[in-house]
């Protein structure tokens, strides 16, 4: 079974975050057209070890930012901030993981 997670918010942060780039629905409706299609090209998060989309046809330059948040971090000297925020995710991940009794370690250890 094949599942995918998709952000419609913004990436690099909030609204009044000029930096941050908006999900607009040409984005989500290229993903989704992407996904049915199999035209996606696919890499390994090196932060959190899940697919992450490299190459969406129907993305602009724009676009591109959306894909890899951290190539956006990076490319705005904001590394160390996202490098905070990975941290961040993977110890609250652990956290809430570790509240739930019997659970199989390799699915704990798989979220952080």
């Amino acid at each position: 079974m094949e599942v995918y997670l998709m952000n419609t918010g913004r990436v690099g942060g909030r609204d009044e975050d000029e930096r941050s780039k908006k999900v607009r629905i040409q984005h989500s409706s290229a993903i989704v057209k992407g996904i049915a299609e199999g035209t996606i090209e696919w890499e390994e998060d090196s932060d959190f070890g899940y697919m992450v989309a490299t190459s969406i046809p129907g993305f602009d330059a724009e676009g591109e930012d959306i894909l890899q948040p951290r190539k956006l971090y990076e490319r705005q000297d904001r590394a160390e901030e996202y490098n905070q925020i990975v941290e961040r995710l993977k110890t609250e991940r652990r956290e809430y993981m570790a509240k739930w009794e019997g659970l199989n370690p390799e699915i704990a250890e798989a979220v952080g």
